[in-house]
């Protein structure tokens, strides 16, 4: 069943602030300290589509404001964004007269409540223990879905519009079992590495 289609403005840029991912955002150009001022003023949500040389690609996330870390005098500011949901775009306006900045029909993904498989689970842990050297607690990902996972890795920018235009779960897990697995096997190779120099 397909999700129903609604218009929020956009801030489009080259990175990908996955759900439950929190990023600081510096705010300095006209159109989009509007969009901020407004988005706070209306307590809006906007959406960060995926931008490559200013192409505006076809997926983005729908973003909170968090917190308002710092305004300057000029009116520019610091904010702290936190990923909400998955969206394709049906439609992008580059600006929305009367506003400065643009906006976009879009449609969310369809999120399955499904936490990931015991086998992914498994892969996060041996993967934290080995780039963070410490026991993992296994409880901690009895309910996490894949973009709870996802944040564990630090993931592209490519790599993440990758993940959010896979359309299944499944697929999505596809693609994180084989970054994780890519990832373990770096720092195995580096711990080898350290090993021998160590020992020579």
């Amino acid at each position: 069943m397909a999700t129903k289609q609604l218009t929020i403005p956009m801030f489009p840029l080259n990175m990908v602030v996955l759900p439950g991912e929190t990023v600081k955002l510096h705010i300095y150009e006209e159109r989009y300290k509007q969009l901020i001022n407004d988005c706070l003023q209306n307590e809006a949500h906007f959406g960060i589509p995926f931008s490559i040389n200013g192409r505006v690609k076809s997926h983005g996330v729908e973003v909170k404001i968090k917190k308002v870390l710092k305004i300057f005098e000029s009116g520019e500011m610091d904010i702290l964004v936190q990923g909400v949901s998955v969206f394709s775009i049906l439609d992008y306006s580059a600006v929305l007269k009367p506003k400065l900045y643009g906006a976009a029909i879009i449609e969310h993904e369809e999120v399955e409540e499904t936490a990931v498989s015991n086998y992914l689970q498994e892969l996060a842990m041996e993967y934290l223990s080995l780039s963070q050297n410490k026991i993992i607690d296994y409880d901690m990902f009895k309910t996490a879905n894949v973009y709870d996972i996802a944040n564990l890795l630090q993931l592209s920018a490519k790599e993440k519009f990758q993940l959010i235009t896979v359309k299944t779960f499944n697929d999505k897990e596809k693609f994180l079992s084989n970054t994780y697995r890519q990832s373990i096997c770096i720092y195995e190779k580096e711990s080898e590495l350290k090993d021998r120099f160590i020992f020579n």
